[in-house]
């Protein structure tokens, strides 16, 4: 594993904060409190095998460790809703003694989702224990259409995105707002292997991921250059991924040329896109019960084994963020002003992004328009991969392989709704992607 300056960073700090967490006498409060005996509950938003169940999970081990009396935790996945429905169950009918917590993402929070009608909670009222980072977007370009970024009597730069929403297709208009960057959009890609395979063909020349194998991959072939990145927060600003520490931040490119609403607008949209993975206690649970579950925390992030183990199992780029952190960032992104929604709709419409998310109809239409109908294959599945994501099987003789997304791709089982954790080796199933190395728009399996 490459060794990065913010891993470095992290973990030196980790160290020495061990070695002051571990031989200090308990905070007052913490030490009027223990859980010997009991099962702590924690609740998770999403289905088994995905970011926010290993994180959780992750977590919950260390704080078995670290909360006095080391108790038990076992695990409630609640995915309805897209987590929704266990947030409004954690916020109001989850008790207030310590033995429920969640384990969260930032789709639960997001201001979009806090205006819909069967959301029954206020984020703010929520004692954050902290979260994981594990890096922002950064968007890659090809290096031969580097020059037509910053030059309009040059075509412009064309980006591919799904539906839109992406935080780092955002990003992007702002650099055409307020650095003069020549580029348009193409909407409607099904998920980033299908992005990914446009740019190989040379259908677009930009597009944006988060992922570290694939930013890994772009960049061991040479062809392309990572031009910016979103970024990381650290101890209150934001800072490149340890991956990529000579990218700049759209953050350092816009210092200082922004004022009034774009000033205000641009902190809302940089905050917001710093929440990931967000640990809570209920609202109204005691005070000395929050202050132990911080203590505990505290000494989980740095447990130099929990590093070790976060940094091979989720990112190398995994890092922690603090239950001030948190508070902060939610509080300033949960309910924008008027104003700043406004500013932002205007925004992305003004560079070709949808004003509103794509339904699931136009986002079909869409696809099918830029990467042709579904190929539609029978056969066994020959593996199963990374917890479902990847599937792989034999198409006219030839080994082929889909991806499988947790939201976008329906999965069917012997006539019932699954995951994609369910998919196993062997299974007999119909396939619908869009050609080797795209996404599985549908898989049914006996």
């Amino acid at each position: 594993m490459a060794s990065y300056s913010s891993s470095r960073l992290f973990i030196s700090f980790a160290i020495v904060l061990a070695a002051l967490l571990l031989g200090a006498p308990p905070r007052a409060g913490a030490q009027e409190v223990s859980f010997a005996g009991k099962r702590l509950n924690a609740l998770i938003g999403a289905t088994p095998g995905g970011g926010t169940d290993l994180t959780t999970r992750l977590v919950g081990r260390y704080m078995e460790k670290y909360l006095p009396g080391q108790p038990r935790v076992i695990y409630r996945n609640m995915p309805a809703g897209n987590g929704v429905q266990a947030t409004n169950y954690f916020a109001n009918e989850a008790k207030r003694d310590g033995t429920y917590w969640m384990g969260g993402g930032n789709a639960y929070i997001d201001a979009q989702v806090m205006r819909q009608p069967v959301v029954k909670y206020d984020p703010r009222t929520f004692h954050f224990l902290g979260g994981i980072a594990r890096g922002g977007s950064l968007v890659n370009l090809r290096k031969e259409k580097v020059p037509n970024l910053t030059d309009r009597k040059l075509p412009p730069i064309v980006i591919g995105t799904g539906d839109g929403t992406d935080t780092w297709a955002e990003m992007m208009c702002w650099g055409a707002e307020y650095l003069g960057w020549n580029m348009r959009f193409v909407v409607g890609y099904p998920g980033t292997a299908a992005l990914l395979l446009a740019l190989r063909r040379g259908e677009i020349d930009s597009f944006g991921t988060s992922s570290l194998s694939m930013l890994a991959g772009l960049r061991k072939q040479g062809s392309y250059k990572e031009i910016v990145q979103i970024g990381q927060m650290q101890n209150g600003r934001v800072v490149p991924r340890g991956y990529a520490p000579d990218v700049p931040t759209m953050a350092a490119l816009l210092d200082g040329k922004l004022s009034g609403v774009a000033q205000a607008s641009f902190r809302y949209w940089s905050d917001s896109n710093q929440i990931d993975k967000w640990y809570a206690l209920p609202p109204e649970t005691p005070a000395p019960v929050v202050s132990a579950y911080r203590a505990a925390y505290l000494k989980v992030v740095a447990d130099p084994d929990f590093i070790k183990r976060g940094r091979a199992q989720i990112s190398p780029d995994f890092g922690y963020q603090t239950a001030d952190d948190l508070t902060r960032l939610v509080r300033d992104t949960s309910y924008p002003s008027a104003e700043i929604t406004a500013y932002m709709l205007k925004l992305r419409v003004k560079y070709g992004l949808p004003g509103q998310p794509l339904s699931e109809e136009e986002l079909a239409r869409l696809s099918a328009k830029l990467v042709g109908e579904a190929k539609k294959v029978d056969a066994a599945l020959a593996g199963v991969e990374n917890g479902g994501r990847v599937v792989k099987f034999k198409a006219a003789g030839a080994d082929h392989k889909a991806n499988v997304s947790g939201s976008r791709t329906k999965v069917t089982i012997a006539g019932k709704k699954a995951s994609r954790s369910a998919l196993k080796a062997g299974m007999t199933c119909r396939i619908s992607y869009s050609g080797n190395g795209g996404e599985a728009t549908a898989i049914t399996c006996d």
